[in-house]
C-alpha cells in the first residue's frame, strides 16, 4: 500500500494503489481547486517528489513525498447584516439563523424569549471539494452514483459542525432549539433537501421548487433533533432565498423607493424594486471575481491583495492583514483595474495600452503587481473581469429597461455579501460595473441573507412576507431577452 509523506505537515496518509489524489486530499481536506478536480484550473498543483503536478490527474501508484501548495482560507466570513426594524414575536427556546453560500457557511444561535443574538461561528463551505461554484456541483450530483448523497452529507455536516459549536460554547442543549431558518441560493438548497438539482443547468432552467421548504431537522440528518427547518423561497433558479431574506433584510418592497439590491458572489444576483414593481435577474458573474480562471487568483484569505493603487507610476499592494502576497482577490482585481484605467495602463475596450507598466513574459503582456511574490496580471485576466463586469452592469440596466426608468431614477443601491463588503464605491463604479452616477448612493449591507433569516426567524409576519415578496418579483431570463447580446457587448467597454 503506498504512502504519502506530507512534510508541511509532518503527516503519512497510507492509500489504496490507483487512488486519484485529487480526490484523496480533497477528502483529508488538504486541497480544492475551484473547477473541482476536471483539470481545467491547475489550482490543484502539488510537487510530487520535486515533480510539478495536477494532483486530479495523477493515481497514486507508489510511495512519495508530496509539497502542497499554499492553503486559501477565507480571511474574515462576513457573518453581520443590516436589519431593519421589525415586529419581534417572543416565544420559548432557542432558534438558529442559518446562511448558506456557494463559498462559506454562517450559523446565528437566537435566544426566541428575547430575540438577542447569542453567538455566530461560520465555515468554508466543505462542497467546494467539488467545484467552487455551483455548475460544477450540479454536475457531479449528476454524474457520480452516489454524487447527491455525498454533496447532501458535506452540506450538513457543515450545519452540525457549527450549531453543536454554537451550543457547547452557549451551555445549550440540542433539545431546545426548536426553529431554524436557512436561507440560500436555490441549488444549495436543492443539495441540503437531497434534492436533484441536474433541471437547475439545462434549459429551461426550472428548479424542482421554488417557494418555502419546511421539513424537521431530522429529517436531513441535523443534530437538532427537535426542530423544525424552514428554507427561505427562491424566485428561480439562480435567484434564491438568499436573494428575498436580502430584501427582507434591507427592507425592500414594491412600494417604495427606486432601489436596486446588488449580491455579489459566486453568482451576482440584482434585484429592483419600487414603483409598484419588482424585477429580478442573475448574471454569470463570480468565478472571475472569485479568483476562478485568474493566474494568480484566490480568495479573499490572509495575504490576498485586496487593494491597488499607482502613486508616481509604482504598483502600491495592500494585502489582507498585511500578510505576504500569496495571490489576487476579487477586490483586489476591481482595485487594480480601476487604478490602470485611471492611469491609461488599459485601454476602455480592455487592452493593455503601450506603457511602462505593461511588460511581456513568456510572448504574453502582462503587469506586475509584486514582483517579489510574482503576481500579476495578463490579458485574459482583464478579459475575464470584463465578463465579469459587464453581465453585472448589463443586468442592472435591463431591469431598469424593464421598470420603464432611468439611471437618475435610483434612489439607492445597496451592495451585499461576501464580496461586496470588500470593495469601494470608487471601484465598483471606476471599472464601470455600476454606473459613475451611482457612486454616492452606495451602501453596504454585509450578509443580509443571514440577517433576512434572522428577521424571518423571530417575526412569523416577516417570514409570510418572505413568501409573498418571492410572489411578487417577476424574474428575466437575460439569455432570451430581445437585444441583451447587444447591450452585453456595450457593457464589456471599461
Amino acid at each position: 500500500m503506498p504512502e504519502l509523506y506530507l512534510p508541511q505537515l509532518g503527516r503519512t496518509i497510507k492509500c489504496e494503489r490507483g487512488r486519484n489524489l485529487y480526490e484523496l486530499l480533497a477528502e483529508e481536506g488538504l486541497i480544492e481547486a475551484p473547477c473541482g478536480g476536471k483539470g481545467v484550473c491547475g489550482k490543484c498543483r502539488v510537487l510530487l517528489d520535486g515533480a510539478g503536478v495536477l494532483s486530479c490527474c495523477h493515481t497514486v501508484e507508489r510511495s512519495a513525498e508530496i509539497l502542497l501548495p499554499q492553503a486559501a482560507g477565507v480571511s474574515e466570513i462576513v457573518s453581520d447584516g443590516y436589519m431593519k426594524e421589525f415586529r419581534f414575536v417572543p416565544k420559548e427556546g432557542f432558534g438558529a439563523a442559518i446562511d448558506i453560500g456557494t463559498t462559506t457557511v454562517v450559523a446565528a444561535l437566537y435566544d426566541l424569549s428575547s430575540g438577542r443574538e447569542l453567538d455566530t461561528l461560520s465555515r468554508l463551505n466543505s462542497q467546494k471539494i467539488y467545484g467552487q461554484d455551483v455548475i460544477s456541483r450540479i454536475r457531479h450530483a449528476a454524474d457520480e452514483a452516489d454524487g447527491l448523497a455525498q454533496l447532501q452529507q458535506k452540506i450538513t455536516g457543515d450545519l452540525n459542525e457549527l450549531t453543536t459549536g454554537l451550543l457547547a460554547r452557549n451551555g445549550i442543549r440540542a433539545e431546545q432549539v426548536s426553529s431554524v431558518v436557512i436561507a440560500g441560493n436555490t441549488t444549495m438548497i436543492h443539495l441540503l433537501a437531497g434534492r436533484d438539482p441536474s433541471s437547475l443547468a439545462s434549459a429551461p432552467y426550472l428548479p424542482a421548487f421554488t417557494g418555502p421548504l419546511r421539513f424537521d431537522a431530522a429529517d436531513i440528518g441535523l443534530g437538532l433533533t427537535e426542530a423544525s427547518v424552514l428554507c427561505l423561497p427562491a424566485i428561480a433558479s439562480y435567484v434564491g432565498g438568499d436573494i428575498t431574506a436580502g430584501m427582507i433584510a434591507c427592507g425592500i418592497d414594491s412600494g417604495g423607493p427606486l432601489t436596486l439590491l446588488l449580491d455579489i458572489g459566486t453568482n451576482g444576483e440584482i434585484v429592483l424594486a419600487g414603483n409598484d414593481k419588482i424585477y429580478c435577474c442573475s448574471c454569470a458573474a463570480g468565478p472571475a471575481l472569485e479568483g476562478m480562471n485568474i493566474s494568480c487568483g484566490t480568495r479573499a484569505s490572509d495575504g490576498a491583495i485586496e487593494s491597488v493603487s499607482i502613486t508616481d507610476g509604482a504598483v502600491v499592494c495592500r494585502t489582507i492583514r498585511d500578510r505576504p502576497a500569496g495571490g489576487i482577490c476579487g477586490s483586489g482585481l476591481i482595485s487594480a483595474i480601476s487604478a490602470m484605467l485611471r492611469e491609461g495602463v488599459i485601454a476602455p475596450n480592455g487592452r493593455f495600452a503601450d506603457h511602462p507598466l505593461v511588460s511581456r513574459s513568456c510572448g504574453e503582456k502582462r503587469v506586475v503587481l509584486d514582483a517579489a511574490h510574482n503576481i500579476y496580471l495578463t490579458q485574459k485576466d482583464i478579459r475575464q473581469v470584463q465578463l465579469a463586469k459587464g453581465a453585472l452592469l448589463s443586468g442592472a440596466l435591463t431591469l431598469l429597461e424593464a421598470s420603464g426608468h432611468g439611471e437618475d431614477d435610483v434612489s439607492r443601491v445597496i451592495v451585499a455579501g461576501q464580496f461586496g463588503a470588500h470593495l469601494s464605491a470608487d471601484s465598483i463604479t471606476g471599472c464601470g460595473i455600476l454606473p459613475k452616477s451611482w457612486e454616492q448612493k452606495i451602501t453596504y449591507a454585509g450578509n443580509t441573507s443571514k440577517s433576512g433569516a434572522a428577521i424571518c426567524l423571530l417575526s412569523p409576519e416577516e417570514a409570510d412576507r418572505c413568501e409573498s415578496l418571492a410572489g411578487e418579483a417577476r424574474y428575466i431570463e437575460l439569455s432570451v431577452k430581445e437585444g441583451y447580446e447587444a447591450l452585453f457587448i456595450k457593457c464589456l467597454r471599461f
